[in-house]
């Protein structure tokens, strides 16, 4: 993080102050985040589908967050494509990687390894999909109508269909938990102990100096626009009825990188990094 001459509460000891909080509120076990858990209710730990529809929306939102309520997708680049085509639709593909603060969130949940269709009997949609854009980042979700914790929202085509009521060729939104926000996007939705924690350590005053907070899920498969996957989805409503977004389910084990056709379709495994037949996750 770069040192801002003139601004009358950024140093850098108060940078690396900030900073050093941000990962301890991220990391299980420290007491920042157990504070952080009591401020926000008591721990998820549900079905792999049924957590990541609350880091989605739903119980991440739990925070309490400030009455402001506007949201602004944002742009920011973490490692931008290679292709010149899909970076124009990527929005976090203008900003440096060096003006992001990256944090990583633990989650629990119970996903069934034994079963490799576990994710497959869970949701209503599963399908092939090709990420057509990354719109941007929010903290604000219209599918609950409250703060979440960051997430990435774009367009996708459907491909092929393995479950479910989608049509090939059919151009739907996604969102995903986690992703790449401003900073005073990510300011709004934290609640008044957070955000008093932040201002203690800058001499009583918002945070100045860092411009993005990119906010991951552990060891989740990042999205990339341009690219196949085999995605499991949960249709999901505006709170207000005036849209419909699918939400990209399961994790690192429910989003798998996906290659080649008929026969020769291998899928990622995320674990391993192994390259495997699509029976590995489609019946």
């Amino acid at each position: 993080m770069n040192e801002i001459t003139g601004s009358p509460h950024f140093t850098v000891e108060r940078s690396k102050a900030i900073e050093e909080l941000l990962t301890k509120v991220a990391q299980d076990g420290t007491p920042e985040n157990r504070s952080f858990q009591h401020t926000k209710g008591k721990k998820i730990l549900l079905s792999g589908v049924a957590v990541a529809l609350a880091v989605s929306g739903a119980a991440i939102a739990l925070q309490q967050p400030a009455t402001d309520k506007s949201s602004v997708a944002c742009c920011a680049a973490a490692e931008p494509p290679n292709n010149a085509a899909a970076n124009s639709h990527d929005a976090y593909a203008t900003i440096p990687s060096d003006e992001i603060q990256q944090t990583e969130t633990a989650s629990d949940f119970i996903w069934d390894l034994k079963d490799p269709y576990y994710g497959f009997n869970t949701v209503p949609v599963v399908a092939r999909v090709h990420i057509d854009s990354i719109d941007g980042g929010r903290t604000y979700s219209p599918i609950f109508d409250q703060y979440t914790f960051p997430q990435t929202i774009g367009k996708m085509t459907i491909q092929t269909v393995y479950k479910g009521d989608v049509k090939p060729g059919a151009q739907l939104t996604y969102n995903k938990g986690g992703g790449i926000v401003s900073f005073d996007e990510y300011w709004k939705s934290l609640n008044p102990q957070q955000q008093d924690k932040f201002t203690n350590l800058n001499g009583g005053q918002k945070p100045t100096g860092i411009e993005y907070v990119k906010k991951m899920y552990s060891e989740d498969a990042e999205i990339k626009v341009g690219k196949d996957y085999i995605a499991l989805l949960l249709p999901q409503q505006y709170r207000d009825g005036t849209a419909e977004e699918y939400s990209i389910q399961g994790f690192q084990y429910g989003f798998r990188e996906v290659r080649g056709s008929g026969t020769g379709t291998t899928v990622l495994n995320n674990v391993t990094k192994e390259w495997e037949g699509l029976g590995s996750i489609v019946p």
